[in-house]
């Protein structure tokens, strides 16, 4: 059985592991002819209401602006892209994203923590593994 991935969903956070992972979806994306959504979601840990977190969020959220477009220019000018900026939970935010554009799979990076670093830290990756719709293939990075 062939499965066509026409719509691949890549989450950046412009570390080496979400680049490793954005390799791996482009090269899908290409094989298929489809088209890659590339998605940074500055997180809403940030309370903007609190002394310096107005200052705080909008210094995130321009960063991360410079970093896609950055990202767009050297990593993403030869293949059919979108690229999706947003502010919240990372994964409700790539669940989100999953049905509003009507990905077929979704490719991100993993860090692999255990113990008390992923009790303490969560796993977006593993939220998102559990609650897609699509299939999501996780990418560590060496």
């Amino acid at each position: 059985m062939l499965i066509d991935y026409k719509r691949v969903l890549c989450p950046v956070q412009f570390d080496n592991n979400s680049l490793a992972a954005l390799a791996v979806a482009k090269e899908i994306a290409r094989q298929n002819k489809g088209k890659l959504f590339v998605m940074h979601v500055v997180s809403a840990h940030t309370d903007p209401t609190r002394v310096g977190g107005a200052a705080m969020a909008a210094h995130d959220e321009k960063i991360a602006q410079e970093e896609l477009a950055k990202l767009e220019k050297e990593q993403l000018a030869d293949i059919d892209h979108e690229v999706i900026r947003r502010l919240g939970n990372p994964a409700e935010e790539v669940g989100k994203a999953e049905h509003e554009f009507g990905i077929d799979l979704v490719v991100m990076a993993t860090h692999g923590r255990t113990g008390v670093s992923h009790l303490v830290l969560g796993s977006v990756a593993e939220r998102v593994v559990r609650e897609a719709v699509c299939p999501v293939l996780t990418i560590r990075a060496k």
